[in-house]
Parts: C-alpha cells; sequence; structure tokens
C-alpha cells in the first residue's frame, strides 16, 4: 500500500503553484461545445463549480450573455477570480465566493445550469460531487462535466499510481456515467474519442498555441515554478515533479487517457 503525497508534487499542484494561466484539454474548444450542450442563453443562472481563476465563468458571461456564479474551495483562486471578472467589466454578472465543491453552499434547484470543467475528480468523493450538481440544479435543467477518462484497460496498481501523480482521478466511461445515473442525472449523453486525441492535452494554453506538451510553458515560467516547488517540497520536489510530468504524458501519447464531456438533466 502506497503513502499518500509520495508522488507530490503532482501534476496539478505544479499547475497551481506555478500560478500560470492553463484551461483544461480540448481548450477554449471545449469549453465553447459545453456551452453549447448547455444551451446557454440570457436569463440563465449558471454555477461554475471550481470554478478556479474565473477563466470558464468569464467566458460563459461574456460570450452568451448569462449570470455566472463561480464556487471554489480556494480564497486565492476566488480572489484571482473575481479580479479577473472585474478586468473584463463583468462583476456585476459574474460573482465568485469560497466552497466546497462536495458541499455546495446553495439551496435545493436554484440554478438553471450546473457545470464543472475538469476537476471533479480531484476532491476525495467525485459521486458527491456529482450528487451536488444535480441537487442544486432546477428540475429540468442540465448538468455537464468533461473528465479525464481511461481509454485502455489498466491494473488497480496502475490507476492509483498514475491518479496520484496526476492529482485527480481518471475513471472508466461506464463508471462516469453510473456515476451520474447514481446522482440522479437523465437522459444523459457523451462526447468521448473527439477530445481525447493527445494534441487536445496540448491546447491548455488560452494566450498561444503549443505545439507539444514541452512547451506548455515558457522557459522563464519553468524557471519561475520550479524556484516555487523548491521553496515549497526541496530538491525531491523537483524530481518528483519531472518524473510526474513524464509520466503523465507518455500515458497520454500510449492511448492511456482520454477526456470525456458528458450532459445530463434533472
Amino acid at each position: 500500500m502506497k503513502r499518500k503525497g509520495i508522488y507530490k508534487p503532482t501534476v496539478e499542484d505544479a499547475i497551481e503553484i506555478g500560478g500560470i494561466e492553463t484551461l483544461h484539454p480540448g481548450g477554449f474548444a471545449l469549453t465553447q461545445r459545453t456551452a453549447e450542450l448547455a444551451e446557454l442563453k440570457k436569463g440563465l443562472k449558471i454555477l461554475d463549480v471550481s470554478s478556479g481563476r474565473g477563466t470558464q465563468s468569464i467566458f460563459y458571461s461574456k460570450e452568451f450573455n448569462v449570470e455566472v456564479t463561480g464556487v471554489d474551495i480556494s480564497e486565492e483562486m476566488v480572489k484571482t477570480a473575481s479580479l479577473n471578472a472585474e478586468k473584463a467589466g463583468l462583476n456585476s454578472k459574474v460573482k465568485f465566493q469560497i466552497g466546497d465543491s462536495q458541499f455546495l453552499p446553495f439551496d435545493n434547484n436554484v440554478f438553471d445550469v450546473v457545470i464543472n470543467e475538469c476537476a471533479v475528480g480531484i476532491p476525495d468523493d467525485s459521486q458527491k460531487v456529482l450528487n451536488e450538481m444535480v441537487r442544486v440544479v432546477k428540475q429540468g435543467g442540465k448538468i455537464l462535466i468533461h473528465e479525464s477518462t481511461w481509454r485502455k484497460n489498466l491494473s488497480a496498481e496502475e490507476k492509483e499510481e498514475f491518479s496520484e501523480r496526476y492529482g485527480t482521478t481518471p475513471l472508466e466511461l461506464t463508471e462516469w456515467l453510473d456515476m451520474l445515473e447514481k446522482a440522479g442525472a437523465k437522459k444523459i449523453i457523451y462526447e468521448f474519442e473527439q477530445w481525447s486525441e493527445p494534441e487536445m492535452f496540448w491546447k491548455i494554453r488560452k494566450d498561444r498555441e503549443v505545439k507539444h506538451w514541452f512547451f506548455i510553458m515558457s522557459i522563464t515560467e519553468k524557471l519561475k515554478t520550479m524556484k516555487r516547488i523548491f521553496t515549497k517540497y526541496g530538491i525531491r520536489g523537483i524530481f518528483t515533479i519531472l518524473k510526474n510530468e513524464r509520466i503523465f504524458f507518455r500515458t497520454v501519447l500510449q492511448g492511456k487517457l482520454g477526456y470525456a464531456l458528458f450532459k445530463g438533466e434533472k
């Protein structure tokens, strides 16, 4: 049995520590597709669960003229997101607050659409996250998620090790579907292979096109991130994150890991 934390910092840790503005695999193309499936339009109330720096929330409001509430467990992320909304001139339509996705701070049946982009698998209990998303959406409302999904059959040990190195928990396609059904979602549809090719994993910068995983960060950004990792985790942390990144990208290139978009209704 592995000791928890032995693979820290994870890939997700490095992204957060670096403070670099990155998106999920698929970039804005996947966020756009998520919004289209959600049928976003003026007058709808949207909840963006685990909203991070607010990039997607601001995109929804700007492109589809909707009101968005973003919720994130990190106080720092909420502050950054609020500043970003203010800079975009949308602080009257996009609000952010602190909250745990496993215990959303909202009443039942509040939102027309509830979205979680790439963060269902990060908390300890992904089922609770889905349960909460369904709870706070209105009857007939839509729930959308997209998440890391296994493309090949792997051993339980390989899955567990990879999850600890990645910092989130990929699941089988059938597992995600079963969990959505258990949460109470109906009329579930999904898109899988079109978001699963390796090039989709490089499209995570909003400021430039990335041709290869190695260039996701500039040299300056890499040095800054490594310095922060060293300060928090020491030299062992540097070697750990470099190994974790190599294993992550190798897993993608080997076609073991993909990405899926899901939509359900309450």
